[in-house]
C-alpha cells in the first residue's frame, strides 16, 4: 500500500516538474551549455597572440628570428609598424599582445661581438598570460640560440649566448594578477546584480499585484519605466564607487585615467544591465522563472565578456560572440582608463557599441513594459 502511495506521488511530482519547461531546460540545456562555455574560456593554453613585429635589419637572420617566433601558434604576426612608437601606440591600443623589435645593429653585434639583443614589449595588463608571453620568448630565442651555435657560424665562437631578450612588461611592470581579475570581478558584480535586481523586484510587483494599481494612476509608462531604472542604477552606481575604493585600498588597483569618464560609461553599463533585468522580467511568469532566465543569461555574459580571461585567447567563434556582449565593451574601457590611462580616442569603437547596446535594451525594455501595462 506505501509503495504504490510513494509510486503515485513520485509520477504526480515528475508529471508537475515536466510541466515546468524553464526548470527542466534550465537543469539540462543550461549545465551543457556552460560546460562548453567553461571548457573553452577556462583554459590555460594561451595561443594565437598578436605579435607586432619591427625588423629594422632586413636581413636573412632577422627574418629566420621573425620565422621563429611565428612557427608555433602561440604568436601571429599580427601587424608590421613603421617604427617603435608605433608598437607602442599599438599595443596601447590593444592591437597587439606583444611587440618584437629587431634593431638596425642585429646582424652586425651578432658577427663582430657573438651577441645581439632584441626589445619585446608585452601588454602586461593579464599577468597570467604575460607571463606564459615571457616562457615562450625564451624558450623560442634559445633554440634559436641553439641552432645559431650548431651551424659554425662567427658567433658559435663566443660562449656567451647570441641572441638576449629585453622584455618590458607594459601597464603591469610587477605582473600583478589581481589587475586583471579585480575589474573583472567588478564587471560581473554589477552585472548579475543589475539584471537580477532589476528583473526580480520587478516581477515582485507584478506577484503583490502593484502592477494593477500603477495602471490606475494618470502617469505614463515612460515615466514609471524611468522610476524603476534610476533607482537601482543609482545604488549599483554607489556598489561600484565602493568596489573600486575597496580594490585600490586591498589590492592597489591604479587609476591612471579620466575617473568621470569611467563613471559615464559605468552608469551607462549599468542602465544596460537593469533594461536587460526589465526585459526579462516582462517575458517572465514568475519570480523563479525570472531568477532562472537572468543566470542562465548571465554566465555567459560573464564567461564570454572577459571577466575572468582574455577574449582574444579565446576560439575564433567565442570571439565574435564577445562583439555582441556588452560587458566585454564595458571591460575594455574600464580597464583602460584603470590600467592604461587611455580616453575615447583609443576605445572610441567600444564606446558606440555601448551606446548602442544602451539604447536598444532600453528600447526594447520599455516596449515590452508599455506592453504590460496596456
Amino acid at each position: 500500500m506505501l509503495n504504490r502511495r510513494l509510486f503515485a506521488l513520485l509520477i504526480k511530482e515528475t508529471t508537475e516538474l515536466l510541466r515546468n519547461r524553464q526548470l527542466v531546460i534550465f537543469l539540462t540545456i543550461s549545465p551543457i551549455i556552460s560546460m562548453v562555455i567553461f571548457g573553452y574560456v577556462l583554459n590555460s593554453n594561451v595561443t594565437h597572440l598578436r605579435l607586432g613585429i619591427l625588423d629594422q635589419n632586413q636581413v636573412t637572420i632577422s627574418r629566420e628570428l621573425v620565422d621563429a617566433f611565428t612557427a608555433n601558434q602561440v604568436f601571429l604576426a599580427d601587424r608590421y609598424p613603421y617604427s617603435q612608437s608605433a608598437l607602442t601606440h599599438q599595443v596601447e591600443r590593444g592591437q597587439v599582445d606583444a611587440g618584437l623589435i629587431i634593431p638596425s645593429t642585429f646582424s652586425r653585434d651578432l658577427l663582430q661581438t657573438g651577441t645581439s639583443n632584441i626589445a619585446v614589449e608585452i601588454d602586461g595588463i593579464n599577468a597570467y598570460s604575460s607571463g606564459l608571453a615571457k616562457g615562450y620568448i625564451a624558450q623560442i630565442t634559445t633554440q634559436f640560440n641553439l641552432d645559431l651555435l650548431k651551424q659554425n657560424q662567427p658567433v658559435s665562437t663566443n660562449l656567451e649566448i647570441p641572441i638576449q631578450p629585453q622584455i618590458t612588461f607594459r601597464y603591469n611592470p610587477g605582473t600583478i594578477d589581481s589587475w586583471f581579475f579585480v575589474p573583472g570581478v567588478i564587471g560581473a558584480i554589477i552585472t548579475l546584480s543589475a539584471i537580477l535586481a532589476a528583473a526580480v523586484e520587478a516581477v515582485r510587483e507584478k506577484d503583490q499585484g502593484t502592477l494593477e494599481q500603477l495602471l490606475m494612476t494618470p502617469v505614463a509608462s515612460t515615466a514609471i519605466l524611468i522610476s524603476k531604472i534610476v533607482p537601482i542604477s543609482g545604488l549599483l552606481t554607489v556598489t561600484l564607487l565602493m568596489c573600486l575604493m575597496v580594490a585600490y585600498g586591498a589590492f592597489q588597483l591604479p587609476l591612471r585615467g579620466n575617473f568621470l569618464l569611467l563613471l559615464i560609461f559605468s552608469i551607462l553599463y549599468i542602465q544596460i544591465g537593469v533594461a536587460l533585468g526589465l526585459a526579462i522580467s516582462a517575458f517572465s511568469k514568475n519570480k523563479l522563472q525570472t531568477i532562472l532566465v537572468g543566470i542562465f543569461l548571465t554566465i555567459p555574459i560573464i564567461l564570454l565578456g572577459g571577466a575572468v580571461t582574455s577574449v582574444n585567447s579565446m576560439p575564433l567563434l567565442f570571439r565574435w560572440i564577445a562583439q555582441i556582449n556588452p560587458l566585454y565593451h564595458y571591460l575594455v574601457i574600464l580597464r583602460g582608463i584603470l590600467l592604461k590611462g587611455t580616453g575615447l580616442e583609443v576605445w572610441w569603437l567600444h564606446a558606440i557599441a555601448m551606446t548602442g547596446f544602451a539604447t536598444a535594451t532600453l528600447l526594447v525594455s520599455a516596449n515590452r513594459y508599455r506592453k504590460q501595462l496596456s
